[in-house]
């Protein structure tokens, strides 16, 4: 499983399992685009307000985690394919984000992501 948020070009951060479409006839396996697996919009809800009308700064606290379905007109949420260049930055989230994405993609789907390691 390679759960990761990536952030698009439309400035979307989404979280999903992510696997590599390469060139097959290429010895570079130049990336063609990406392939998101079960892809949620997320994002922070409540307590994002690090400044308040006064101007003094304050430490973000107890953000919550929302999650939305992507494309949820995608009749096949596990083959939802994007050019490489509409994908901007991939990151690791937190342990408790991963942990909050599988249970969400479990309660939905029934099951967790799929381990990238039993796809070579």
């Amino acid at each position: 499983m390679s759960v990761r948020v990536v952030r698009t070009r439309a400035g979307e951060d989404v979280i999903c399992d992510i696997r590599e479409i390469t060139a097959q006839d290429d010895e570079e396996g130049k990336i063609l685009g990406y392939q998101l697996i079960k892809p949620y919009h997320v994002y922070i809800t409540d307590g994002m307000t690090a400044e308040d009308d006064e101007g003094n700064i304050h430490k973000i606290t107890n953000p919550e985690i929302t999650m939305e379905p992507w494309a949820p007109l995608a009749k096949d949420q596990e083959r939802i394919i994007v050019r490489y260049d509409e994908i901007i930055s991939a990151f690791e989230t937190h342990d408790e984000v991963v942990t909050k994405y599988t249970e969400l993609v479990g309660a939905t789907y029934g099951n967790e992501p799929q381990d990238s390691s039993s796809d070579k």
